[in-house]
C-alpha cells in the first residue's frame, strides 16, 4: 500500500477520497448521472488496485484516524478537511469500519449507489448501526460488510496502546533519572513494541509494492481506458459465470443444496454491461470450449438472450430473469449420462428419449435450488420451453395450446444459434455464424418467433462477430466490433489477420468494408467465403480483447 512511488504511498488517501466522492454524489444524483457514474468507476478502480494483493479491504476508524489493512493512512496536509468530514461521517453512523470483498468487481452500478444511499440515510436514524444492519440483512450486498463496534474493541485498544506509547510524555524530572532524561532528549520519544511492529509491517508492505512487476495507473483515463476496464470486467464476468455454474452443478450432482446468489449477481453485472455496450459481451459469446461445452454454452446463451432482450426494450428486472433462465436452461443435463451426451454419431431412440428429458429435469433442478419461491418461479418456464419450438412441435410433448412465453422464445433462439456454431463430438460439421443465421431463417415461423429472429439477425449482422472472412487477394479478416468513434455505424468492420504459417495468427489492423450495398448485393470489398474460426484454430475472443 505504501510503496516508493508518490501515487502508491497515497493509495489509502485515494481510497478515502473516492469513498467520500461516491457518498456525496450518490446523495444528490440519480444513477444515470455522468458524474455519479464517474464516481463509481473511480471507486472501483482504486478498490481493484487494493484487491490485487488482498482478498478483502478493511477500512477501520480508530483513535482519531483511518487504518487500511491495519496500517495507518498517512494523509497530505491539504486533506485535513477530508479527514475531519469522513471521521464525523463514520462517528455519526456508529460505524467502526467497512470490509469490502473481491466480488465487489461484479457488483452493478445500481448496487453500489444503493449501498451509498443507505449509508447516507442511516445517519438520520435513531439507532444508525441497528437500522443499517437490518437494511443489509440477507444477500443484498454480499460484497461489503459494516464492522460491528464490538469486533473492534481489542483492535482499538491495540492502536491506542501503540499511539500512546510512541507519543507518551516523559515523567517529570523529579521522578526520572538524569540519564533517562538525557537519552530522551537525544533519541526523542520512545517507541513501544506495538508501535515498532506497525512500522515494520508498513515497511514490509512498501517492499512488496516495490517488487510489483506492473505499475498501475491512478487515472480514470479517457475512452480507451474506460473501454479497457469494461473489457476486463466483461472477461471477469464471463469467468465468474462459468465458475458459479460449475460449482452449482457439482453441488447438485453430489446431492447438496446450492444457492444462486453468485449467479444472480453475475447476471446483474452482465445486464449492466450489455445495457452500456452489448458489443463487449457479444464478443465474449464467441468463446467455444470443446471440453467445457455445457458451461460455455450456457453462459453464451445467457449473454445472447440478454442482448436480444435488451434490443427489444425489456426492463432491467426482466433482463435479469432472462439471464438466469439462459444460464440454467440446460441444468438438467447433469442428469443425462455422459456416454449419451458425448456419443459420436446418431443417438438410438432410447438414448434420444433420455436426452430429451433434460428440459423437464432443468425445471426439477431449479425447483431444488436454494432461493425464494418467487425467484425460482420467475425462471422456470424458459428452460422448460427452449426445445418446444414456436409451433409447439418440439419436446417435451405437451397438450398445451398457449404460445411460448416471450422469455422462452428468446432463449430458444439463443440456444440453437450457439449450439449449431459449436464443435461437438457427435457433429461432423458445425456452421459459421452467418451460415447458422441462414439455417435458422428457414425455421422462421415454425421453430422460431419470426419477429424475434429478425431482431436477432439484425443484432448480430449479416456477418456476426467472430466470423472469418476470406477476400479475393488471399487476405483474411475476422469480423469485429467497430471502433468507439464509429459506434452506431452500419459499416462492417474486420480485423485483418496475418497467417504465421504455424496455426497462429497475428493482428494487423482494423478495416471497414463499408455498408451493405443492396444494388450490388455486397460490401465494398468482394468476400470469397466465410468460415468458422474453429476451422483455423482461432478463438475470436482472444483477438477481440
Amino acid at each position: 500500500m505504501n510503496g516508493t512511488g508518490g501515487d502508491n504511498r497515497m493509495l489509502g488517501q485515494q481510497f478515502v477520497q473516492v469513498l467520500n466522492n461516491l457518498l456525496s454524489t450518490a446523495s444528490i444524483h440519480q444513477d444515470n448521472n455522468k458524474l455519479l457514474i464517474q464516481c463509481v468507476d473511480g471507486f472501483l478502480e482504486v478498490t481493484e488496485r487494493l484487491l490485487a494483493e488482498d482478498d478483502e479491504i478493511a477500512l477501520l476508524v480508530a483513535v482519531g484516524g483511518f487504518y487500511l489493512q491495519q496500517e495507518k493512512i498517512i494523509f497530505k496536509r491539504n486533506a485535513a478537511g477530508l479527514v475531519r468530514k469522513m471521521l464525523t461521517f463514520f462517528e455519526d453512523r456508529q460505524l467502526d469500519g467497512l470490509k469490502i470483498y473481491q466480488n465487489v468487481t461484479y457488483a452493478s452500478l445500481q448496487e453500489i449507489t444503493a449501498f451509498a444511499r443507505i449509508l447516507n440515510q442511516c445517519g438520520r436514524k435513531e439507532n444508525p448501526f441497528h437500522w443499517l444492519s437490518i437494511e443489509m440483512a440477507g444477500d443484498r450486498f454480499p460484497w461489503i460488510e459494516v464492522i460491528d463496534p464490538s469486533q473492534t474493541e481489542s483492535l482499538e485498544s491495540f492502536f491506542a496502546d501503540a499511539v500512546s506509547s510512541s507519543t507518551a510524555t516523559p515523567p517529570p524530572p523529579s521522578h526520572q533519572p538524569k540519564q533517562a532524561d538525557t537519552e530522551s532528549a537525544a533519541t526523542g520519544k520512545e517507541e513501544s513494541e506495538a508501535a515498532r511492529e506497525i512500522k515494520r509491517r508498513m515497511h514490509s508492505l512498501a517492499d512488496q509494492e516495490r517488487r510489483r512487476k506492473k505499475s498501475r495507473s491512478t487515472q480514470t483515463g479517457g475512452p480507451e481506458k474506460k473501454r479497457e476496464r469494461t473489457q476486463k470486467k466483461a472477461m471477469r464476468t464471463y469467468g465468474y459465470a462459468m465458475n458459479s455454474l460449475q460449482t452449482l452443478s457439482q453441488k447438485l450432482s453430489a446431492g447438496r443444496y446450492a444457492g444462486i446468489g453468485k449467479a444472480v449477481h453475475m447476471v446483474q453485472n452482465m445486464v449492466d454491461l450489455i445495457m452500456d455496450d452489448d458489443n463487449v459481451l457479444l464478443g465474449l459469446s464467441t468463446i467455444r470450449d470443446y471440453d467445457d461445452y455445457t458451461f460455455t454454452h450456457s453462459v453464451n446463451v445467457a449473454i445472447l438472450s440478454v442482448c436480444l432482450g435488451n434490443r427489444i426494450g425489456l426492463s432491467r428486472s426482466l433482463l435479469g430473469r432472462l439471464g438466469l433462465s439462459g444460464l440454467f436452461h440446460d441444468l438438467g443435463k447433469i442428469d443425462v449420462p455422459i456416454k449419451i451426451l458425448n456419443k459420436p454419431g446418431r443417438l438410438a431412440d432410447d438414448e434420444l428419449a433420455e436426452l430429451q428429458k433434460h428440459s423437464l429435469n432443468s425445471v426439477r433442478r431449479i425447483i431444488r435450488l436454494r432461493a425464494s419461491y418467487d425467484k425460482k418461479a420467475e425462471i422456470l418456464l424458459p428452460p422448460f420451453e427452449h426445445h418446444l419450438k414456436y409451433d409447439l412441435s418440439g419436446y417435451p410433448k405437451t397438450p398445451r395450446k398457449r404460445p411460448l412465453t416471450l422469455l422462452g422464445r428468446i432463449v430458444a433462439i439463443a440456444d440453437v444459434y450457439d449450439a449449431v456454431t459449436s464443435q461437438r463430438i457427435y457433429r461432423s460439421k458445425f456452421l459459421s455464424p452467418d451460415q447458422a443465421l441462414g439455417l435458422m431463417l428457414k425455421g422462421s415461423g415454425t421453430d422460431f418467433d419470426p419477429i424475434l429472429l429478425k431482431v436477432f439477425i439484425n443484432m448480430l449482422g449479416v456477418y456476426p462477430l467472430g466470423t472469418i472472412l476470406k477476400f479475393d487477394n488471399d487476405e483474411m479478416g475476422m469480423v469485429t466490433a467497430p471502433p468507439d468513434k464509429e459506434k452506431g455505424s452500419s459499416e462492417l468492420w474486420v480485423l485483418l489477420l496475418q497467417d504465421n504459417g504455424d496455426s497462429t495468427y497475428t493482428k494487423r489492423y482494423l478495416m471497414s468494408l463499408g455498408s451493405w450495398d443492396k444494388e450490388q448485393g455486397g460490401f465494398n470489398r468482394p468476400i470469397l467465403e466465410s468460415c468458422h474460426p474453429s476451422e483455423l484454430g482461432i478463438q475470436p475472443a482472444e483477438l477481440i480483447f
